[in-house]
Order: structure tokens, then C-alpha cells, then sequence
């Protein structure tokens, strides 16, 4: 495969891998306690990108399917998802019953 065929599959994988984070958050979005006391969903959520996300991510650079800036880039999206998660269940926590 030559560079550009890498790259342009790292973009489409990069495209599968946002749909599946996005489905993630909306999983724990939906699992949230309606009384709050759910912050142990924003820790298994951060979990799961560490441990699937992240080596796949790192695989993807090495092989060249993306570069560095791509992951950082995309990382920040995962964490962007995790941080909306954390203020969702804050404003439930908060809200009065």
C-alpha cells in the first residue's frame, strides 16, 4: 500500500473509531443514575478509551495510517466526550428531584 492509501484508510478508521466513542457516551449517557452519585461512569468510560482506544491509536502511527497530530487530535475528542459526560451527570446530581 502506498502512503497515501494508508492515510486515507486511517482517516475512514479514524471515522469508525468516533462513531464508536460517540456510542460509548451515549451508552453511559443512558446508564447515568437519575439520582446522581454516577462519577464511576466517567472513570469506566476513560478506562475503556485507555485500554481499547489508545494502543489502537498508537498501532495506527506506527504504521502510518495517521500521524501524530491526528492522534492527539483525536484523543482531545475522546476526553472532549468524557468531559460532557462528567458535566451531564453533575447537572443531574444537581438538579433538584
Amino acid at each position: 500500500m502506498n502512503p497515501e492509501e494508508l492515510r486515507k484508510d486511517g482517516v475512514e478508521e479514524l471515522e469508525v473509531l468516533r462513531r464508536m466513542v460517540l456510542a460509548w457516551k451515549e451508552d453511559y449517557l443512558r446508564s447515568a443514575p437519575s439520582e446522581g452519585a454516577g462519577e464511576y461512569l466517567c472513570g469506566d468510560f476513560s478506562y475503556e478509551i485507555e485500554e481499547y482506544v489508545y494502543p489502537y491509536l498508537r498501532r495506527m502511527c506506527v504504521t502510518e495510517h495517521i500521524d501524530q497530530a491526528q492522534a492527539s487530535e483525536f484523543l482531545d475528542f475522546c476526553y472532549r466526550q468524557v468531559h460532557e459526560l462528567r458535566d451531564y451527570l453533575k447537572e443531574v446530581e444537581e438538579s433538584p428531584s
